[in-house]
């Protein structure tokens, strides 16, 4: 009866063990796709700048503001 419980704690905890492996793994995936995101957000729209909340769309985050800054071209 002894093994039988020392075994079934020691299933257990490889259990845990894993569970929490996995999920780390997944955390640490979304995190890289949401920093990989950010990094690459500047390079297909102008820089733009919203600010105040108004009735102007913004065309970088797609909410109403107040003032819409773009930022200087040499074309």
């Amino acid at each position: 009866m002894k093994k039988k419980l020392c075994l079934f704690i020691a299933l257990l905890a490889l259990a845990i063990v894993i569970c929490r492996y996995r999920t780390q793994g997944q955390a640490m995936n979304e995190l890289l796709l949401e920093n990989i995101e950010a990094l690459a957000e500047y390079e297909s729209e102008e820089h733009v700048r919203c600010l105040g909340v108004g009735s102007v769309d913004c065309p970088r985050y797609h909410v109403k503001v107040d003032w819409v800054m773009s930022g200087y071209s040499l074309e």
